[in-house]
């Protein structure tokens, strides 16, 4: 990935979804070192745990 994604997106809840879409956690759309990449793995780790998506910490800024 050459860009930065869009700061539009909300990464957490991309990742979030990802496991009842069929995604595995490998699957990863962004570059490891970049937020996005942090976000997303956050937000499918707390859906594998079974949290909801209300009880994440805000991590945007």
């Amino acid at each position: 990935m050459t860009e930065p994604p869009d700061d539009n997106l909300d990464h957490y809840a991309l990742g979030f979804y990802a496991p009842g879409k069929g995604i595995s956690r490998e699957a990863c759309p962004y570059a490891e070192g970049i937020e996005a990449h942090d976000l997303w793995l956050a937000g499918y780790d707390a859906a594998v745990r079974g949290e909801a998506p209300d009880d994440r910490d805000d991590h945007r800024t």
